[in-house]
């Protein structure tokens, strides 16, 4: 049986939030995560300082019992850094 460690490094990708909006993935081996609006389709990429605030106020906000609306409305503030046109393949 593997480790919870060894399974959590195989781990392409995890989906941390998905609502009508947005899309929220980890990547947990880049140390990253992307955001996607789904409306505008534009995504960005959150890293460094900027990937370690967003997970601090997205463990603050689930501390709550957020609505879809209000965790939409948190990610609308992150809506400058999303500089990338999303391409469905």
């Amino acid at each position: 049986m593997r480790s919870q460690a060894l399974l959590a490094e195989e781990v392409a990708m995890n989906v941390m939030y998905h609502s009508e909006n947005y899309y929220v993935v980890e990547f947990p081996g880049n140390h990253g995560i992307e955001l996607v609006d789904k409306a505008t389709g534009r995504a960005g990429f959150l890293e460094g300082a900027v990937e370690v605030k967003f997970r601090a106020s997205m463990a603050n906000l689930a501390a709550g019992e957020p609505t879809v609306e209000s965790v939409d409305e948190f990610l609308d503030g992150y809506d400058a850094l999303l500089n990338h046109s999303t391409c469905l393949h």
